[in-house]
Order: C-alpha cells, then sequence, then structure tokens
C-alpha cells in the first residue's frame, strides 16, 4: 500500500496563501517519506499517494458483475430528536436591485438601500431546493460495489454510514486515510489535529474550520454513536481538494485571468454610504490586472469602463478565453448596516444545495460549471484565505451558489464579494486607494500559490 503523509501542512499553506517559508521545516511524513509534500508539488517526490475518494455520482447503482456475499450491515436507532439535518441558515443577498438611484453626495453618507434583490437580477439560476430527508435509521455498513455509486480507494478503511439515503463517511475514516495526528469527538465537537494542520467542526453544523478558515459544508454533519460523519459529497467535493490538490483531476495549466467586475452601467449594484458596487467593483478590476500583470500573467476584462455586459455574455468572454481561471468581483450588501465581512463563492456541486436560500438551491442535475468542481474549490480557498490572512474582516466563509457566471463557465472560476458597502467602515475602506491595492496584491498572490499547488496535479495526469 503506497506511503501517506502523517501532514498535509506545507501545500496546505501553499493552497491556503500562508507563507511558503514553513514548507522548510519539511513537516515529518509517514515511515520517512522525505522529501515531502512539498517536493512532490514541484515534482521531485519519490514516493506516490493514494488515490482520491471518488466524488458521487447521481446515476443508478450499478449492479455486480459476480455475486457476493450480503455485506455486514448493523442498524442503530437514531437519538431522539437528533439526526434531522440542521435547517440552513439563510445569509445575507449578494446581489443587488437593478434599479439605479440617485448618486450619493461625497460629503454626506448616502442612506443604505435594502439588500441586494436576488429575484430580479437574475444572478443565478432559480430552482427550488429538494426538502432534506428524515432520518428514520442509520445503517452501518461495509460497502460493496453495488451499494454505492462510485467506487471508494481500495485499501482504503472507508466506513460508510447511510443517514437518510445519503452516504457519510466516518471520522474514524478520515483520520486513517489523510495520516492525522489525532482525532478528538468531545460532545458536539469534533478536532483533525496534524502538525501545523487543525480541522474542526461541530456536530449539526455545516461550518467547518481548516485552520481558521471558515468553510460552509453543503451538509450538516451528523453523529451516530458518538462517532462524527461528514457527508461523501463534502469529502470529496471539498475536503480533499483543499487537502490533496495534486490529486484534482480537473487541474489545467492557465496563463491567463479573466476579471469580471460586477454590475455597471444602469445595473448599479448595490448601494453603498460612499458610493456604488459598479464603481467599486470596476475599480478593483484595473487595479488586479495591474498587480496580475506584473506577476507575469495576461488579463482579460469583461468590462473597462461603466457599461452593462449581461451575465451570459460575462461567461462567454471566459469560454472564449483558453488557458484561464475566471475571478468575478463584487461588494456586498445587508438590510442591517451591522452586516460585515468577507465571502467567497464556488459553484454548488451536483447533488447538492446552496449555502444560502437565495443561493439557486439545490443542484440536482449538473452544471458546465460542474466539470471543474475541485479546481474552483481549490481557488476560492487560495483567494479567500489570503484576504482573509491579511485583514481583520469578519471571515464570513467559502460558500456554494449557482449564481449565473458561475454555472454556465467552463473554467475554473470564482465569485469573490469584497465586504459590504452598505457597513459604513467597510465602505469607508472599500472606496478608498489603500484598500484596493492591497485587496488586489493579496489576490494576485492567491492566484500564483494557486497555480503552484495545482502543479503537480498536472504534471502527475501527463
Amino acid at each position: 500500500m503506497p506511503v501517506l503523509f502523517r501532514s498535509v501542512c506545507p501545500l496546505i499553506v501553499a493552497l491556503l496563501s500562508f507563507s511558503f517559508t514553513s514548507a522548510q521545516a519539511d513537516v515529518t511524513q509517514a515511515e520517512g517519506d522525505k522529501p515531502g509534500i512539498m517536493g512532490r508539488v514541484f515534482g521531485f517526490g519519490k514516493k506516490k499517494e493514494e488515490a482520491p475518494p471518488p466524488a458521487p455520482v447521481v446515476e443508478a447503482k450499478p449492479k455486480p458483475t459476480t455475486p457476493g456475499p450480503p455485506p455486514k450491515v448493523t442498524t442503530i436507532k437514531p437519538k431522539s430528536g437528533s439526526s434531522t439535518p440542521a435547517k440552513k441558515s439563510s445569509s445575507t443577498p449578494t446581489t443587488a436591485k437593478k434599479s439605479t438611484p440617485p448618486a450619493p453626495k461625497p460629503t454626506a453618507p448616502a442612506k443604505p438601500a435594502p439588500p441586494k434583490s436576488t429575484g430580479s437580477d437574475g444572478e443565478f439560476s432559480q430552482s427550488k431546493e429538494a426538502e432534506k430527508p428524515v432520518v428514520k435509521s442509520v445503517t452501518v455498513s461495509t460497502p460493496s460495489a453495488a451499494d454505492i455509486p462510485t467506487k471508494l480507494p481500495a485499501n482504503a478503511g472507508w466506513q460508510i454510514v447511510k443517514v437518510g439515503g445519503r452516504d457519510y463517511i466516518t471520522g474514524e475514516s478520515m483520520h486513517q486515510f489523510y495520516r492525522f495526528s489525532s482525532y478528538k469527538v468531545e460532545g458536539k465537537h469534533v478536532w483533525f489535529r496534524s502538525n501545523n494542520l487543525i480541522l474542526k467542526a461541530t456536530i449539526g453544523s455545516q461550518e467547518l474550520l481548516i485552520n481558521n478558515i471558515k468553510f460552509i459544508l453543503s451538509y450538516p454533519v451528523q453523529e451516530s454513536s458518538g462517532r462524527a460523519l461528514f457527508s461523501r459529497i463534502d469529502l470529496c467535493k471539498l475536503i480533499d481538494p483543499v487537502l490533496r490538490p495534486t490529486y484534482i483531476t480537473d487541474a489545467e495549466p492557465f496563463d491567463t485571468v479573466v476579471i469580471d467586475a460586477g454590475h455597471g452601467g444602469h445595473d448599479a449594484g448595490a448601494r453603498g454610504v460612499y458610493g456604488y458596487e459598479k464603481d467599486f467593483a470596476l475599480k478593483m478590476a484595473n487595479v488586479l490586472k495591474t498587480e496580475l500583470t506584473r506577476r507575469g500573467f495576461k488579463v482579460i476584462m469583461t468590462r473597462t469602463t461603466d457599461t452593462f455586459i449581461t451575465l451570459s455574455g460575462r461567461v462567454a468572454v471566459a469560454n472564449a478565453t483558453p488557458n484561464s481561471i475566471f475571478l468575478s468581483l463584487h461588494f456586498n450588501s445587508g438590510s442591517s448596516s451591522a452586516a460585515s465581512g468577507i465571502e467567497t463563492f464556488a459553484l454548488t456541486p451536483q447533488g447538492s444545495s446552496a449555502s444560502l436560500e437565495r443561493g439557486g438551491g439545490y443542484n440536482a442535475s449538473g452544471l458546465t460549471g460542474n466539470s471543474h468542481d475541485s479546481a474552483n474549490i481549490a481557488l476560492a480557498t487560495a483567494v479567500h484565505a489570503m484576504v482573509i490572512s491579511k485583514f481583520k474582516f469578519v471571515d464570513r466563509g467559502i460558500k456554494r451558489a449557482q449564481w449565473s457566471v458561475l454555472t454556465g463557465c467552463k473554467r475554473p472560476g470564482i465569485l469573490f464579494e469584497g465586504g459590504f458597502v452598505t457597513n459604513g467602515n467597510e465602505c469607508r475602506l472599500i472606496a478608498s486607494d489603500t484598500y484596493r491595492q492591497s485587496v488586489t496584491s493579496a489576490i494576485a498572490d492567491a492566484v500564483v500559490n494557486y497555480r503552484t499547488a495545482l502543479r503537480g496535479a498536472m504534471t502527475r495526469t501527463r
């Protein structure tokens, strides 16, 4: 069995945009596996890792070609009042009504407008969220090929728990496969630890912290007989790509970044206390272009002036640009002036729901953008973590939504919300040249780190 690493920290350091200098410590590998994961990222590792757990699919379950003994099944009665997935919390709307109010006076803050109306601007593809099943029993089994749609890696020791018809993976399985040095469940709190890498989760919650960077899972963490359970979709579509980007199979080389400044023209976006979202987005896009060019990237802009570009037009620019990634820049608004923070969106994976009620609901059939699910979440992680690490803004998390600019995009892409224009303190920063320069520099560095982290995957798959 190929040797696995005890800690994926140095690669996570690259992907989460922490300092590359920490990789010099060369975290101890399982059974003396040297030169370590950073060596494999840059192509001089000698040992192979196991293949990642394949993503689940929604196709009909295949029948086994040869009959085998039935799997050992243990049925566990659920605890009273437990096992029902937690209801998703509503997040602040992230798009704006399209009517353009009078321009705010520069000497006095303008009154904040109502939150963005996702019902009128078409930022996402509307679909009703699938009703979550109520758990009536929990089944623990050692699955055969007939039990699950996609075969998990051999000799990996995965333990599957069926909750309401959905596959979950036990925390013990994750502990063993990723070689964390410790794994602990205390009450509702779950920890995985390795050198310089800590994962934290809470039973019944969708929040996952990886080195204190917040991710929003597709489904809440469940519990059975004192064991933490993570949905198979979250393992395959979030946890594994972030922990092991060298196994991202949809990784592609890129030398170009398509920058999409949100809104424009008659579509003002959110109205802030010091200006409009459309203007802030364009100014930030122009500075980001300069920063990326300095780092050797080619840059394509969906708009360079205050003009209106349709959502499909923005996607068309990205799809027509080969060897590229897509960054859509926006700013947030809230019904309360207290709403604040940074959040970053990747496309909702097939078979899961958006992180917020207005984010497009349940993705049942899959979308064009889902062809880059792993690359999408890796890019979102790199950008979000770098910005959060440099500013003391509230971390609202890396989330999922079916924004229109992401659903049809054939390139890895994300939508970045750089703060709330309806929050006086944040909008004051957003309106400043210093803030825009700092944020765009962080984003550009993140793009470099993202490309570096994926080099191992691109080399391995050739």
